[in-house]
């Protein structure tokens, strides 16, 4: 039973049940819903018949009246009677199962087909036919205004009704009426006609006339088995859904028909070509409509779901499509026009969209061709058009240029001839190129200074190391014993001790530009600091052959510091004077307040020739001799600069010729400052 289901016979027999199914539910719901509007359950159907013979008997005695009606016109009889009347030979009472009879007002037969007074359905009625005899009548009058002869075109509306045309124009003081109008005229004919009640002949009336009787039998039935319907119609097409694209012994295989490969746009124009032949060639019967249009609406509409589930479940709904193909093909013209118009330069991609812009106003003004309009236009584009070249081709240069610079090339840009808004970008660009050339020189000035600081180190480490290398194997040949074993020591302690010095250094150079020395700012007065600095250091500037002269600022200036740390700062600064000062000359301390800073000074005269800027010397290894024989590692100033700096200080070199003189920095406190410790 699995595998019969994907069988071509299951599938068309489904489909068969399925349309009759389907039939089945939808007249059941057009029955129910007749008996219900027809009161079919309370009266035994008799409303519901006599309304469905009335339907079917309208429709032939339209065509006897319309025929009566152009006999009585076109021939121009002041009779009816003495018209050449023919019976249409569908209407013979061998074709149909309708039966007329047609009288004068005075009871005169003009058109009959047998007799109606046996018919299953009667009806008696008055119709009304036109006659439009030849002639037109014509009315003029002038009217001294317009409203009276409104009034009199109405009055002439209410008697003769079938007017044609008129006009109502001002005319010598007044206004002339033209009325041009035909008039009507009615005369009165009876038409009887019913339903022959043996239905003899096989026509609509024979066909719909017992589904109706049927329908009305089954009254009580209709809705039950439209249900029914329904439900055995909903099982069979979701069956026939879930077994498209299969085949006997294939259950997993998707395998698609010839039908779901043909793109999906042919499959609905062929349907629906298929459609409206069908509506075409029975549109003249529209019973026949429910009885042989509606299976194929059906059957047409199964397929469709079918081969759209295949798609569907093959994922080749939008593959196998038209419109794909037609996307693509418009997709890959766009890219191409779009690799084109990258390929121009920019003042033709400008061009061709200024060109697009004005064509597309070109042919929005045609209906304009005569106003003062399109001169205002030609004056707009012979302006507007010198004007978009030139900004244009400024913008190119500033396109080339960021090239150039993008590639390393930092010549300015002239700015001549640029639109303001450019000419800023322009400058704004050479700022960019200057700013790049500083910032190149920087790090030429930068790598420089990193690798003399690289060989600095290795020559400051280098030393003590080689020395104590040296001693070292001396002791180890010689032995302690020897009688030079003590100065040998003495040069090992020296060096290591230097080395051991060098690598504090290192290591609070490091701590001091990390910011992570700890520091605890308080109150300092910096007269008091800088006096106990020169005590300590008296023995050892008049030792190095220098005469201190201190300078105070009398209002004794204090400031927010740490007194150890500003102190290192000062024993660096006297430690380098008492290195570097040329003997027999005068170091100058002060301290004064400028503004609401306080500077602290120390000026010296150097002994070696200060052939280098104060920026180089206050990098790190760098020493006022360029021979690098004197002690020290280079770190000092450094050293003493970051720690002005987590003070909230500065340090600053000057140098002048051989006078070098540095300055710390710091804001004054005042009477009224809060003084916060930490």
């Amino acid at each position: 039973m699995k595998t019969w289901k994907y069988t071509t016979a299951a599938r068309i027999i489904a489909g068969c049940l399925f349309v009759l199914f389907s039939m089945a539910t939808i007249l059941g719901a057009i029955g129910s819903y007749a008996l219900l509007s027809r009161n079919a359950f309370n009266d035994g159907g008799e409303e519901l018949f006599l309304d469905a013979a009335h339907r079917l008997m309208s429709r032939d005695a339209n065509r006897v009246l319309d025929q009566l009606s152009g006999a009585w016109s076109y021939t121009k009889q002041e009779s009816l009677a003495a018209a050449d009347l023919t019976l249409p030979s569908d209407l013979g009472p061998r074709h149909t199962n309708f039966r007329f009879a047609a009288y004068t007002i005075e009871k005169q037969e003009l058109l009959n087909n047998g007799n109606p007074e046996g018919a299953l359905a009667y009806t008696e009625g008055v119709q009304f036919v036109t006659l439009l005899p030849d002639g037109v009548k014509e009315y003029t009058q002038t009217f001294p205004t317009e409203a009276e002869a409104y009034a009199a075109l109405e009055q002439i509306h209410a008697q003769e009704p079938w007017y044609i045309s008129y006009s109502v124009e001002p005319s010598g003081g007044g206004f002339l009426l033209e009325a041009h109008y035909q008039p009507r005229e009615q005369r009165q004919i009876y038409l009887c006609y019913g339903i022959e009640k043996s239905l003899p002949v096989l026509d609509r009336y024979a066909l719909i006339l017992p589904l109706v009787n049927a329908l009305i039998a089954l009254r009580n039935w209709v809705l039950p088995l439209s249900l029914l319907g329904l439900a055995l119609a909903l099982f069979l097409f979701v069956f026939l859904l879930s077994s498209a694209g299969h085949r006997q012994g294939q259950k997993e295989l998707l395998t698609p028909h010839w039908l779901d490969k043909l793109p999906l746009e042919l499959v609905i124009l062929a349907m629906g070509l298929i459609l409206y032949a069908a509506a075409a060639l029975l549109q003249h019967w529209p019973e026949a409509m429910v009885l042989l249009f509606l299976p194929l609406l059906l059957t047409l509409g199964l397929l469709f779901c079918m081969t759209f589930a295949v798609r569907c479940k093959t994922k080749t709904l939008w593959k196998n499509t038209i419109a794909r193909y037609v996307v693509q093909a418009l997709l890959a013209a766009l890219r191409w026009l779009w690799y084109l118009l990258k390929g121009l330069p920019l003042i033709w991609k400008a061009l061709l969209l200024w060109g697009g812009i004005s064509f597309m106003e070109l042919v929005m003004m045609v209906d304009f061709a005569r106003s003062p309009l399109v001169v205002f236009w030609l004056l707009e584009k012979l302006i507007l058009t010198p004007l978009l070249v030139a900004f244009v081709l400024g913008l190119k240069k500033l396109q080339e240029v960021a090239g150039r610079m993008a590639a390393g090339d930092m010549t300015p840009v002239d700015t001549k001839y640029l639109f303001p808004s450019q000419k800023t970008h322009a400058q704004n660009l050479n700022r960019i190129g200057e700013g790049a050339m500083a910032a190149a020189r920087r790090q030429m000035q930068s790598e420089r200074m990193k690798t003399e600081l690289i060989t600095n180190v290795s020559h400051d480490l280098k030393t003590p190391l080689t020395s104590l290398i040296s001693y070292v194997d001396l002791l180890k040949k010689e032995g302690l014993s020897t009688p030079r074993a003590p100065e040998y020591l003495e040069v090992l302690d020296r060096q290591s001790q230097r080395l051991k010095k060098l690598t504090e250094d290192l290591v609070e150079a490091s701590k001091a530009s990390s910011g992570s020395l700890p520091v605890s700012l308080e109150p300092t007065d910096v007269n008091l600091l800088l006096s106990q600095g020169m005590g300590e250091y008296a023995q050892r500037l008049e030792a190095a052959g220098l005469e201190p002269v201190i300078t105070l600022d009398t209002s004794a200036p204090k400031i927010m510091a740490d007194g150890r740390l500003l102190w290192r700062v000062f024993d660096n600064l006297l430690g380098n004077a008492c290195k570097y000062a040329l003997p027999g000359t005068r170091v100058y301390l002060s301290t004064a307040i400028d503004g609401a800073t306080v500077r602290i000074s120390c000026k010296n005269v150097s002994k070696a020739p200060l052939n280098i800027s104060a920026q180089e010397l206050m990098e790190r290894f760098v020493r006022g001799d360029a021979s690098r024989n004197t002690e020290g590692s280079g770190l000092g100033l450094s050293i003493a600069q970051s720690l002005a700096a987590l003070m909230g200080g500065a340090l600053a070199l000057t140098i002048d010729g051989d006078l070098f003189k540095a300055e710390v920095i710091f804001p004054l406190l005042g009477e009224g400052d809060r003084v916060t410790l930490g």
